[in-house]
């Protein structure tokens, strides 16, 4: 499976979940500045948005947007259980949790922290008003190890999202239950393995100077 990535990003969440899923993906880094490919393709003629991530279908398309990807992948192993089956009520609870995180906590406050491209202040705001999300997310975490009845693709998203929001000043010192949720997932074989593959590139991107300030972290 053809994954286009770029290191720390969102796309983290793929990458572990193919990992989860048994699947080694074919890793396809994307210069956040340039929009290019090592091989000198553009992004943008793969994806014209330029964001990642992305996939590659059997059909030669590609599949973006987390809320979408995630499930997917989650699909192509599904003696994994990473995703309630498709018929079961818990699916929606699933949907639910990727569209309140991809939502409420990577776009509404992630976003505006790490952004290029972001209102003068959204930061701050950002800031001052993500208690009330994190203090969901908690009322959950508070009294279960994962968002749904074992660990899931919504496990891969959230954890991406705690791990890299303190680095944005967004803390998670309130929330004891968040901080062990990191720790917890952090010491999954899959999440260390692709933590060893995205921090050196981030690194050598960062000393580059050619990681975007979205990636500062």
């Amino acid at each position: 499976m053809d994954l286009y990535f770029a290191p720390l990003a969102g796309s983290f969440a793929v990458h572990v979940t193919c990992l989860e899923a048994g699947i080694t993906p074919v890793l396809h880094l994307v210069d956040g500045k340039t929009k290019r490919l090592p091989d000198g393709r553009d992004y943008r003629q793969i994806v014209p948005h330029g964001i990642v991530p992305a996939i590659g279908l059997p059909d030669g398309s590609v599949l973006t947007e987390l809320t979408a990807v995630l499930p997917y992948v989650a699909d192509r192993a599904p003696a994994k259980h990473l995703a309630p089956r498709p018929d079961s009520p818990e699916r929606y609870r699933l949907a639910e949790w990727l569209g309140f995180i991809g939502t409420e906590l990577h776009k509404k406050h992630l976003q505006p922290v790490f952004g290029t491209n972001v209102a003068a202040g959204s930061d701050a705001w950002s800031r001052a008003n993500v208690d009330a999300m994190f203090a969901q997310v908690a009322r959950r975490l508070d009294h279960h190890d994962y968002l749904l009845d074992a660990f899931s693709v919504a496990d891969c998203y959230l954890f991406w999202v705690l791990f890299v929001a303190p680095h944005g000043g967004l803390s998670l010192n309130a929330y004891p239950s968040l901080k062990a949720y990191v720790e917890r997932i952090r010491t999954r074989p899959t999440v260390t393995a692709a933590l060893a593959i995205e921090v050196p590139l981030y690194t050598a991107a960062a000393a580059a100077g050619t990681a975007p300030v979205s990636r500062r972290i």
